[in-house]
């Protein structure tokens, strides 16, 4: 049968349809505009630890954490590379050595007063002074640092160094001079709560119940679009995994490991992305057999990094060594070359005892790359087995808490720092203690710190290229850890909750970016979105999908108006 509609018909059934899909535009975009600017109340992230007061003297694990706190001059965008943050802009003069840095007017400390270049020159000047781990050592090449005017600082350096804009700038947080000058003695930090001049607030801070932290309103880039964090401590990988399929949790801040590739659905989704946190087989040289350059030699002859990275999943060989292949200081020379047969024929010759690769157990990226260096070893005919402990007992045996290293190898990561700025291979390498904190091998090398000393003191980028090739080919050469792999960074977060996360090249979506206006929300993806009675976000769903129906409805309109002109005519 025929259906025949009137010209007058169908012009009101049009009309009727046009206004039906305004409406439902008119419904729908609210919906696109908190796409555009999602927010959320409330979101849950676990933390893998209780991290203390999150001041810079007190985190351990919790530096992403701290940021939320404290600002610093620079921060990475979304390709990691430095823009200026605290800092309006930041120049250069004196053939690369003084750094001039303006900055902004408008950044308050949490308690309202200003940041200026004083609370900048006394915090690079305490650093200097009292030894923190992580940017003391960043700060060996400033020569002097002052305050020029109320917002402008000055820093003389001994030489021009390529990579100040990352560290420190980009990585020394700012304190406030007026809290943290005149200290009591006994005391390290401030009492009460940390203060900073960041994004959020710290309004608790419990080893039972975790953090809060919450929004600082008037940041000077804007009032965050989140508006509380809560952050309970939950130790254990599995547990936090389930944490966020049970809805207990929003988001974590771990890399979704092999074992919870399925994670993702259920209003979860997984966002990936590079992510310069690798993996190494750290050997101890302080004594035997690791003491001998030939018996590590063996043990790096022996990994087969594809094979060792295809087993973990979604990795990438470190052939190329300690450096990231997307790092801009990559050199884009394989530096690895296995060989299982001349491994055989060391172990043999050299007589290597049972070796013992120790793991964390709480890191199953890391305890299956363990069970694969073991197997690798079994291959090449050296007797080994991989041992699973806890964190705390994985850091005492390296010697990471300061307890005499006790253990043959170890599978720790490789600091995302280094693929940022080489020049923090020293930290993990060099022979001066103080300058070299991470060096949990023991490892002594002239090679290195001569090459490493090149790095830091060269005044082009193409010298510097040079200085880093000939200081990953010594680490090569010497062994004293063996790159393994670099996994593909994969966050995963309740799409319902909040969907703004921006991933940072390198760390990941926990990141102060992810929560202020004006970035980038990550793109959805394509994994299902259930909404549930307790979640909302179903409406803007249901609205879609009528503004669907209703612009079909439309379509099949026309189609049915224009055959109707035809008959007419």
């Amino acid at each position: 049968m025929v259906c025949a509609v009137t010209g007058n018909a169908a012009t009101r059934a049009l009309t009727s349809v046009l206004s039906l899909c305004l409406l439902a535009g008119a419904l729908a975009a609210p919906a696109a505009a908190q796409r555009r600017e999602p927010a959320a109340a409330v979101v849950r992230l676990p933390f893998p630890q209780y991290d203390g007061g999150l001041t810079p003297y007190t985190f351990e694990l919790g530096y992403p954490l701290m940021t939320l706190v404290y600002d610093t001059l620079m921060w990475r965008d979304a390709e990691g590379v430095p823009q200026p943050w605290l800092a309006d802009s930041v120049q250069r003069s004196r053939g690369g050595r003084r750094l001039t840095i303006r900055l902004r007017g408008d950044a308050r400390w949490h308690d309202g007063r200003p940041v200026t270049a004083d609370d900048v020159a006394f915090t690079f000047r305490l650093f200097a002074t009292r030894r923190q781990p992580r940017f003391t050592p960043q700060l060996d090449a400033v020569e002097e640092v002052r305050a020029a005017g109320r917002l402008t600082a000055t820093i003389d350096l001994r030489r021009p160094s390529l990579g100040f804009d990352d560290q420190p700038l980009s990585d020394v947080p700012i304190l406030p001079r007026h809290l943290w000058s005149d200290l009591p003695a006994g005391r390290d930090v401030p009492a009460g709560l940390a203060i900073g001049s960041g994004p959020y607030r710290l309004t608790r801070a419990s080893r039972e119940r975790g953090y809060v932290l919450r929004a600082n309103r008037d940041y000077f880039r804007g009032r965050p679009r989140v508006g509380e964090l809560r952050v309970p401590i939950i130790s254990d990988a599995d547990e936090i995994f389930e944490a966020l399929r049970e809805r207990r949790v929003d988001m974590v801040p771990l890399s979704v490991p092999p074992g919870q590739r399925g994670v993702a659905g259920l209003g979860i989704a997984v966002r990936r992305g590079p992510w310069y946190s690798g993996t190494m087989l750290v050997l101890n040289t302080r004594r035997p057999p690791f003491d001998s350059a030939p018996a590590r030699r063996a043990i790096a002859d022996a990994m087969e990094l594809s094979r060792i990275a295809r087993n973990v999943a979604r990795s990438e060989p470190a052939d190329s060594g300690f450096l990231h292949p997307e790092s801009q200081w990559a050199t884009g020379r394989p530096v690895h070359v296995d060989d299982v047969a001349a491994a055989r024929r060391a172990a043999a010759e050299l007589q290597l005892p049972r070796i013992r690769v120790l793991t964390a157990e709480s890191d199953p990226f890391r305890a299956e790359a363990g069970r694969q260096v073991v197997l690798a070893l079994r291959r090449a005919g050296i007797t080994a087995n991989s041992v699973e402990l806890t964190s705390s007992q994985l850091g005492r045996a390296i010697g990471e808490d300061g307890s005499a290293a006790d253990f043959d190898a170890a599978i720790t990561s490789i600091p995302p720092q280094v693929s940022y700025d080489p020049n923090y291979l020293r930290l993990l390498f060099g022979s001066e203690p103080r300058a070299a904190p991470l060096n949990f091998s023991g490892y002594r090398s002239d090679a290195f710190d001569a090459a490493a000393r090149r790095v830091a003191d060269a005044p082009t980028v193409a010298q510097r290229r040079r200085a880093i090739v000939d200081e990953l080919q010594v680490l090569e050469r010497e062994a004293p850890a063996i790159p393994l792999f670099f996994s593909e960074g994969a966050f995963a977060h309740r799409t319902v909750i909040y969907n703004g996360w921006t991933y940072i090249k390198g760390i990941g979506i926990f990141d102060k970016r992810s929560f202020l206006p004006g970035t980038v929300p990550m793109r959805r993806e394509r994994t299902p979105v259930v909404a549930t009675g307790d979640e909302g976000g179903g409406t803007a769903l249901s609205v879609l999908n009528v503004l669907s129906l209703l612009v079909l409805g439309g379509v099949i309109v026309l189609a049915i108006y224009a055959v109707a002109q035809r008959r007419r005519t």
